[in-house]
């Protein structure tokens, strides 16, 4: 069994699409919540950045163990998560980077015959490695749309308050860390 071509490609791809989200932004819309009962952009990509580390975890344990079980990831109850919110966006997106292509490294070196290797998920049940991999995949992009939908969001809201004024995104005033 291996990865499907299609999955491969989202795999090594899908994750750069969040510097073209919030490239244009000012800090106030990467780090402010605009629903206070919801992630920010920033704690977002926290999120998916530790969410890689957690993912990787599971892979190790699929691969050194029979059927492991795993809870759903609750980031609230995870103590590194805070740790990983107080890094700034800039290198969040240098680690996801850096963890996206420690995981691809990952599949490359794995067997085969590993992919059928399976981890039971508290909600979604058994899946082998490859189900396991498009589930991180659909669950990645969920986050993608929301970090989309935000800074959106944070553009209208900006435009709902100068309704007299031409309103051009601004260029970026401030050197931001962001990943290239």
């Amino acid at each position: 069994m291996n990865l499907h071509p299609h999955t491969i490609e989202k795999f090594c791809n899908q994750h750069k699409t969040i510097k073209n989200y919030i490239d244009d932004l000012p800090p106030e819309a990467i780090y402010n919540r605009l629903n206070h009962d919801k992630f920010s952009i920033h704690e977002t990509i926290a999120y998916l950045t530790r969410y890689h580390h957690v993912f990787m975890d599971r892979l190790v344990r699929m691969m050194r163990e029979v059927n492991p079980y795993f809870e759903v990831y609750k980031p609230d109850e995870d103590p590194e998560f805070r740790f990983t919110c107080a890094k700034t966006t800039g290198s969040l997106m240098h680690e996801l980077y850096r963890l996206r292509n420690e995981l691809w490294l990952k599949f490359e070196e794995m067997p085969a015959e590993h992919l059928a290797r399976v981890g039971t998920h508290a909600v979604l049940g058994r899946m082998n490695i490859s189900q396991w991999t498009e589930f991180f995949l659909l669950h990645e992009s969920n986050q993608l749309f929301k970090i989309f939908k935000m800074s959106g969001s944070f553009w209208s809201m900006e435009m709902g308050k100068n309704n007299n004024v031409i309103y051009l995104p601004r260029l970026s005033n401030y050197i931001d860390e962001l990943a290239v």
